[in-house]
This record gives structure tokens, C-alpha cells and sequence, in this order.
């Protein structure tokens, strides 16, 4: 039960990328859509205030990889999209200043995730400083690190192999975040030699 909120919040995330993408918009279902991802990052937090009091560390650090390792890919796609968009608006174009509206929305949408999937890191990192896992000085850096874009994953990997817990799946989501950005380096290349 403590994984359910987690993997919704992971799938709905990715429902952000559809709205753009839907065949037939419709005003109701794209509202849903796109609030559905908000909603339950106040419900990460309300359940982490809750039921999470009596859960492990252990189980924080899953609900937390969970939703930080899952957000990976959005993150990567999200972030090629604000860089595309924003350098469409150094150029002048007739809608340049809808380009810069499109990656303020990319940015502000990314940014409000990052804070909704926050909590169960910093629940874990309560846990373990009270278990004597971590020191202060630790705690209160990996704490910041969670509102900051790149920091949050590379601050749970960290803990995750100091800890040696799910030491297996954080080398996989490392190898597999690299493989992408890679991937997506040669896209550009690629894209640039075309030209």
C-alpha cells in the first residue's frame, strides 16, 4: 500500500505530456490531466505528515526512488523541450514570446513535481539522521538539494549506495539516465549535421 501513491504520482506526471499530444483536446479532460499530477503531490505530502510517521526509512527511500528514478526520463524530455523552445525564441520569430511562455510552463510544471515528490526524501533523510545514519550537516545539505533540479536524484543515489540500499537499482537508473543523455546528444549532433 505505501507504493500505490508514488507509482500514481510517476504515471500521472507523464500525463502532462500528453495533454499537448491528445488527438481530440477537450477543455475538461486536459484540466484533469494536467492537475491530476498536483494533486497527488499535496497527497504525497498529507499521507508522508500521516501514515508515514509509522513507516520505515526504508520504506521512504523505496516511495522515494520510486517517484524521484520514474521522473528521470520526463525530466530529460521535459528539460530537451525547454532548451529547444527556448532557443526558437532567440530567433526572430512571428510567436517568439509564446516560445518563452512554453518553456515557463515546462520549467514552472517540472519545478512544482520536483517539490511534490520531495517529501518522502526528506521524511528518509529525517529517519536516518534520527537513526544516526547521517550527520547533520548531511542532512540539512541533501534537505536543500531536494529543491533543486539534478541535485535531488544525485543526492538520493548518493545516500542510496551509502546506505547500500537498492544498491542494484540505482547503478541501473545511473547507467540507464546516462544512456539517454547520450542518446539524446546524438539526436542533436545529428539534428546540427543535418543542417
Amino acid at each position: 500500500m505505501p507504493y500505490l501513491v508514488p507509482i500514481l504520482h510517476v504515471i500521472a506526471s507523464y500525463c502532462l505530456l500528453i495533454i499537448p499530444t491528445s488527438l481530440r483536446p477537450t477543455f475538461n479532460v486536459d484540466l484533469i490531466l494536467f492537475c491530476f499530477p498536483f494533486v497527488l503531490g499535496i497527497v504525497n505530502l498529507i499521507i508522508v505528515l500521516t501514515a508515514g510517521r509509522k513507516w520505515s526509512r526504508e520504506t521512504m527511500m523505496n516511495c522515494a526512488m520510486i517517484v524521484k528514478y520514474g521522473l528521470i526520463p520526463f525530466y530529460l524530455f521535459g528539460g530537451l523541450v525547454a532548451v529547444i523552445v527556448t532557443a526558437l525564441a532567440l530567433f526572430p520569430l512571428p510567436l517568439m514570446q509564446l516560445f518563452m511562455l512554453v518553456t515557463a510552463v515546462f520549467v514552472a510544471s517540472g519545478y512544482f513535481l520536483l517539490l511534490a515528490s520531495a517529501p518522502y526524501t526528506i521524511s528518509y533523510l529525517i529517519k536516518a539522521r534520527k537513526d544516526g545514519l547521517h550527520s547533520t550537516g548531511g542532512t540539512i545539505l541533501a534537505g536543500i538539494c531536494q529543491f533543486l533540479f539534478v541535485f535531488d536524484v544525485a543526492s538520493l543515489m548518493i545516500f542510496s549506495l551509502k546506505d547500500r540500499h537498492r544498491v542494484k537499482t540505482t547503478i541501473a537508473a545511473l547507467i540507464v539516465t546516462a544512456l539517454m543523455i547520450l542518446l539524446i546528444a546524438a539526436l542533436i549532433i545529428n539534428l546540427f549535421a543535418l543542417a
